[in-house]
């Protein structure tokens, strides 16, 4: 099963990245580089609003709570050690385009929405709204062919949920319970289950309100603690970063094409894991984006944009440098991701950094649980589920935390890669279909505000 997963993935693996980042070039070109030369008037572009509803800030909890988690500790570590410290490089790189990609399908999402299902939810939306409503207008696809495309992403965003936004997470949270904590995995398990339980009842309000909360504050912490293991092992931070650029662009033992594959792997998974981290490009956080009362497509967009800085560019860049100083330069040998994480920061920072990563660890993880509920939810719901089908989703959603807090995640992370890679590239190329309908910030939307 892994040898087929690791097979598959490897074919998309050289197909995303590259896709991933032109896209990214084509959108940031028509954007006209926006939020790069106008970053005031970006920022008060995501700060326009509309009265009632959910607010486009709010919205915009939920997708980073999302993006949020475990990829961002598990996941740069994870890629440092399968793809090099030059991964992270690639990461950045990516972001950079991932940007402009983010916001294409963040106010597609916005423009294609519709009239909200349940009680306190104006509106619904995402990718499989987009594909499959957007598709007949801009390209020759039927309207039964674009249907069918859309369902598929939307059954894709349902296993998503249980992969990348289900085991892998909770995964990391027992293990982080289990090796900083000393408490049993499946006791995170529970614990998870319950406060998941308790808040998707409420919809995208309710989760909405949990998140505005809970991330600013745990993200709070997280970036201290980066922060601090960079300054106390400073010394190592010039290694670090040459590692990082010199493996990016490796040429050792080039005969026999061996520096070109070191070079084609940092790629792969740091572009990979990147995209789990910051979910740009894979259709997934526009679900959260559609359901915000925003000023209009742009403005949500330009949030969109802010998703993929604060994740990528702010933390999972703090992940790595930390990891990596802590090591002296290099990834410190501790076994798994989570692990070697654990390991970084503990033995820099002392006894009290193991329960404050735990805390982080477990409050990232409930946060990413809660919003990717909401994102399989509105995809069983594009697909005409009613009621009783999504009350059976949340059942087996919460079985499958209890369950997922003793599973091994390393055919986990193989599906993972594979899943992510298949939805970022029909997704992509989706967006490419669609292209004129999305449309730079406009100068109009700045008046009075």
């Amino acid at each position: 099963m892994a040898a087929f997963f690791e097979a598959i993935s490897s074919v998309f693996g050289v197909v995303m990245p590259p896709l991933l980042i032109l896209s990214g070039a084509y959108f940031a070109v028509r954007l006209r580089f926006f939020y790069i030369a106008h970053p005031i008037k970006t920022a008060r572009l995501m700060a326009a609003r509309k009265k009632g509803g959910i607010s486009p800030v709010r919205a915009a909890t939920v997708a980073l709570a999302g993006t949020l988690g475990v990829g961002n500790i598990t996941g740069v570590t994870a890629a440092i050690a399968s793809g090099g410290a030059g991964a992270v490089f690639w990461m950045e790189a990516a972001a950079l385009f991932a940007m402009s990609v983010k916001y294409a399908e963040t106010a597609l999402a916005v423009i294609y929405r519709r009239p909200g299902k349940t009680a306190g939810e104006r509106w619904y939306g995402g990718a499989p709204c987009y594909i499959a409503d957007g598709l007949p207008e801009t390209t020759k696809l039927s309207r039964r062919a674009a249907g069918a495309l859309g369902a598929f992403f939307a059954v894709l965003c349902v296993g998503n949920s249980f992969t990348v936004g289900g085991i892998l997470q909770v995964n990391a949270a027992a293990t982080a319970a289990s090796d900083m904590l000393s408490l049993p995995r499946i006791l995170a398990g529970v614990l998870l289950a319950l406060l998941t339980a308790a808040a998707v009842t409420g919809g995208a309000r309710r989760i909405s309100a949990v998140t505005s909360y809970m991330i600013p504050a745990v993200s709070a912490l997280y970036i201290f603690m980066c922060a601090a293991v960079i300054f106390v092992c400073r010394d190592s931070l010039p290694s670090a970063l040459s590692n990082i650029f010199a493996s990016a662009f490796s040429t050792r033992a080039a005969v026999g094409g061996v520096g070109g594959y070191a070079v084609s792997t940092a790629i792969r998974y740091g572009v990979t894991r990147g995209v789990i981290t910051n979910e740009a490009g894979a259709g997934t956080s526009p679900t959260a984006h559609a359901c915000a009362e925003s000023y209009s497509p742009e403005a949500q967009g330009c949030l969109g944009i802010f998703e993929v800085f604060a994740d990528t560019v702010v933390i999972c860049t703090l992940t790595a440098l930390a990891v990596l100083t802590a090591g002296g330069g290099s990834l410190p040998d501790g076994g798994d991701a989570m692990t070697t994480a654990t390991l970084a920061f503990s033995s820099t920072l002392g006894s009290w950094a193991s329960p404050a990563l735990a805390l982080s660890v477990f409050v990232f993880v409930l946060a990413t649980l809660l919003s990717q509920h909401y994102y399989a939810r509105v995809a069983l719901e594009s697909l005409g589920a009613g009621r009783r089908a999504v009350a059976i989703f949340t059942v087996l959603y919460i079985l499958m935390v209890v369950f997922g807090s003793v599973l091994s995640p390393s055919v986990v992370w193989l599906a993972s890669d594979l899943t992510v890679s298949v939805m970022t590239t029909v997704n992509v190329v989706c967006l490419f279909a669609l292209r004129s309908k999305v449309a730079p910030p406009a100068e109009i939307v700045f008046r009075g505000k």
